[in-house]
């Protein structure tokens, strides 16, 4: 298909796709590289060992920028984020390109891929800076944030290159939800980086002889990730209760179809995500369920921000449906 003003050939839309899909792969990579503490196991920038070292040995034994010996499982998590990542940023580069070639008038195509290409170039940067100021927690904690927003917007893009997308305004119903869960999407980003800090200034564990914080009783907290520890609880409890609450509004309101599915893809991961918190306790932050905790959370995200993009599309359809309403003749 070629390109038009306002629909992409198909071989963008296949590219915004995949490069979707990559953010989330870089996203996870990125969760197991922290779970199991590999951040410094390559301890140069952008090469591992050196700046030229793109292909360290597998077997390799080393030690990391913190002097810890780290093995080549470690080594190559923290590469093979770094190389994931450089072939997202590549693909944004050729969205960009690409846009600025033959949609630069496209409405809502332009700046969102624009300000994905910046979003990459920035975390590269930040990638650099976490590992040159040996994992700082603010650095780590933006970095996840960042990476997060860039996911984000790269669904966006893909879902734009479909077809056009306007926030809702027509049927009142719509408006009233695509807000709702777009205060649940902001929230729920919260909660990401409240999580990302979390594991940075290694609170996770702060009360793990009392599961049930945050439901009975709160504290003491004397310390900063103890204080972190009780935030990102009492915030699980506000996302788990706002994902049902949209799926619930969904259904109450009778909105079914794309909105409807996404809002419960999200609530069901929702309840993993805590079973998966959970999991972390007892298994005292085992990688087995920190990897598939962080990776979970980008996941929701993802849903979350496709329920604002079905609800722009019911409520196109809205007044698709309206008008050929008005244009069916009324037999006398």
């Amino acid at each position: 298909m070629p390109d038009t003003p306002a629909m992409p050939s198909s071989g963008f839309r296949r590219l915004s796709v995949v490069a979707a899909i990559t953010s989330l792969v870089v996203i996870a990579i990125g969760g197991a590289t922290r779970a199991t503490d590999s951040g410094l196991a390559c301890p140069t920038w952008p090469g591992c060992f050196s700046g030229g070292d793109f292909l360290p040995p597998v077997d390799v034994s080393a030690v990391d920028g913190l002097g810890r010996s780290v093995s080549g499982l470690n080594v190559w998590l923290e590469h093979s984020h770094r190389l994931v990542a450089g072939v997202l940023g590549l693909m944004v580069a050729a969205l960009l390109v690409w846009v600025l070639a033959r949609h630069r008038r496209t409405p809502g195509l332009l700046w969102p891929v624009v300000a994905a290409a910046v979003a990459v170039n920035i975390q590269a940067l930040l990638g650099a800076l976490v590992v040159w100021n040996l994992v700082k927690v603010e650095l780590v904690t933006t970095h996840l944030g960042l990476g997060t927003a860039t996911m984000a917007l790269l669904v966006y893009v893909a879902a734009r290159s479909q077809g056009p997308l306007r926030r809702p305004s027509r049927a009142e119903r719509l408006v009233r939800m695509w807000r709702f869960a777009a205060v649940v999407t902001g929230v729920l980003w919260l909660q990401i980086l409240v999580g990302g800090h979390l594991t940075g200034v290694m609170g996770g564990l702060a009360f793990v002889n009392d599961p049930a914080l945050g439901l009975f009783s709160i504290g003491p907290i004397t310390m900063e990730p103890e204080a972190v520890n009780v935030v990102h609880r009492y915030l699980g409890f506000v996302v788990a209760g706002l994902a049902m609450a949209t799926a619930g509004r969904m259904r109450r309101a009778g909105i079914g179809g794309a909105p409807q599915t996404w809002a419960r893809v999200a609530a069901s991961l929702t309840g993993i995500q805590v079973l998966l918190g959970v999991a972390n306790l007892w298994s005292s932050l085992s990688f087995l369920s920190v990897i598939p905790h962080l990776a979970v959370a980008s996941w929701i995200l993802a849903a979350m921000v496709m329920v604002l993009i079905s609800l722009c599309r019911a409520d196109e359809q809205s007044a698709v449906d309206v008008t050929t309403d008005t244009l069916v003749e009324v037999p006398a």
